[in-house]
């Protein structure tokens, strides 16, 4: 699966990076035979964690933005250019690959999260956020440089978002299509990272 998705991406992007999140099933060694460079953590460390180290790399290597994909499948990397003209067309520093207009798919208790996390958000940020969970995006490195991330885990996510609109940064959004698999069950503990999320959204707003 990994190494579809460093190629697939390899087509539009020269420079993919795969941060392996302390997998047992060989992904940072596909992910390297097929042409991206691989960030090992040792131990599982959390979704946040892994795109922390990504983007502190994305900062050290001095590129302009990073665009993050999920390493399951679900994110088409045939979109990538969608990002790109988007964030040239309008100068936001934050795209986000909006599920909102194609939900039929979407497992129901993913849907109702995201409508619930979205429009709270909308709400408390006053600006249109159509969809917080996300993980298809395109972030510039100014952004990155700006903002100090604390989140380990699913809520980083939202932290982000949060923190680039309280800073006046602009945030985009593009219509995507994700593809749920079956064989990639989602590891979101819907008790613990809902607490996790309100008790975000309760420190940051």
């Amino acid at each position: 699966m990994i190494g579809a998705i460093v190629m697939g991406t390899r087509t539009y992007l020269s420079d993919v990076l795969v941060v392996d999140d302390g997998s047992t099933d060989g992904t940072g060694e596909s992910a390297g035979t097929h042409g991206a460079f691989v960030i090992t953590h040792g131990n599982n460390r959390g979704k946040g964690a892994a795109l922390k180290t990504g983007f502190a790399y994305a900062i050290d290597q001095a590129y302009e933005a990073v665009i993050t994909l999920d390493g399951d499948g679900q994110h088409r990397p045939e979109y990538i250019p969608l990002f790109m003209e988007a964030a040239a067309r309008s100068g936001a520093d934050m795209i986000i690959g909006s599920r909102l207009h194609d939900q039929a798919d979407m497992p129901f208790a993913r849907r109702c999260s995201n409508y619930l996390t979205s429009h709270v958000l909308s709400r408390l940020l006053r600006i249109p956020v159509e969809d917080s969970q996300s993980g298809y995006r395109l972030i510039t490195v100014r952004l990155l440089k700006s903002v100090t991330l604390q989140s380990d885990r699913y809520q980083l996510e939202t932290e982000i978002i949060i923190k680039a609109a309280k800073a006046g940064f602009r945030i985009g959004f593009v219509p995507i299509q994700v593809t749920y698999g079956r064989n990639f069950p989602s590891s979101i503990n819907h008790l613990v990272d809902t607490f996790r999320w309100i008790r975000l959204v309760l420190e940051e707003i």
